[in-house]
């Protein structure tokens, strides 16, 4: 909600406070929950924003990209400047990910051959590793919170294609970004966070995060990437990925709400099983069968290892 229809939304209040008369209630002049989880979600992104920054070699690439008339050889040289993403872009092109008959030994060469949308999918996600480079990971095991990213990206791009979804959709990048929010609480409040994490029987994560927190970690994610100016087509695909509101969205948002449900039931057998924290409208809705669930698992295994070998300092890249 922008700030003109929070201050429309004030100033009905303020009409109904002083006008008893009118017919709008006080309920109705009131802010919606929505909107309060929206707003504190929002804050605790801005609080953050400034300190977690993408790089200026991501953010000139991404610019460039973003363009739609981008130049691969201009790409290539910017890539050279930053000798990390240099030799992560050599690491990946040159790994069993995609197995080139010969190696690739040029940046140039790796542009070229992983073609313009991996390049920015690569660029983004490195960039945003990079950002959260430095954050304190006492409270959190970053190295499982990454698995979890990467096996939400590789099931989210597995059944993406299963299900003939539009190759354009940033299902990959979406499912990898889409817990981000989770590092920001850890930056702004850290009690909030150890609070947040601790579920009840019977208690879907998402469900604690709105207990505690009033939104959820991807809602702040969403916020963040707004804070970044990553295109609104990266963020509305997470709009819908809780299990309280899966059902309402796209055919794309529902399958990152099934690839962040395996993902955590993967990642954590100890604590979720995925009945517990999948949507079963969803999986019907998008007729999604035990073997697709069981083959996209083995997906996300097999390529996650491969991702996690190659950029094992941050565990994050792209297919």
């Amino acid at each position: 909600m922008t700030v003109l229809t929070m201050a429309k939304g004030l100033e009905n209040l303020a009409h109904v406070l002083v006008n008893p008369s009118k017919k709008a209630t006080l309920k109705e002049a009131m802010p919606t929950k929505e909107w309060r989880s929206t707003v504190n979600a929002a804050e605790y992104a801005r609080q953050v924003s400034e300190v977690f920054v993408l790089p200026e070699t991501c953010l000139k690439i991404k610019e460039i990209i973003d363009s739609h008339v981008s130049d691969i050889d201009e790409i290539a040289e910017l890539i050279q400047f930053d000798p990390v993403l240099s030799s992560r872009l050599l690491k990946l092109a040159n790994s069993a990910l995609y197995s080139f008959p010969q190696q690739v030994d040029s940046v140039e060469k790796a542009v070229l051959l992983l073609g313009e949308n991996q390049v920015y999918n690569l660029v983004v996600a490195y960039g945003a590793a990079e950002a959260f480079g430095s954050i304190d990971s006492g409270l959190i095991d970053l190295e499982v919170f990454w698995e979890q990213s990467i096996y939400c990206a590789l099931i989210a791009k597995f059944l993406g294609t299963a299900l003939d979804v539009r190759p354009q959709e940033p299902l990959y990048l979406a499912g990898l970004l889409h817990n981000l929010g989770e590092l920001v609480v850890l930056s702004v409040e850290p009690d909030k966070l150890i609070a947040a994490n601790q579920l009840h029987k019977g208690e879907t994560p998402w469900q604690r995060q709105r207990h505690v927190l009033g939104f959820t970690y991807t809602q702040c994610t969403v916020e963040l990437m707004r804070c970044w100016q990553l295109p609104d087509s990266l963020s509305r695909p997470l709009r819908f990925i809780s299990n309280d509101d899966a059902s309402k969205g796209t055919v794309t948002q529902r399958i990152l709400h099934v690839a962040a449900a395996l993902a955590c039931a993967v990642t954590k057998p100890n604590q979720f099983q995925l009945d517990e924290l999948i949507n079963q409208d969803v999986r019907h809705a998008l007729n999604i069968t035990d073997d697709q669930l069981t083959e996209a698992k083995e997906f996300a295994f097999v390529a996650g290892v491969a991702i996690m070998a190659v950029f094992n300092e941050a565990a994050v890249t792209t297919l």
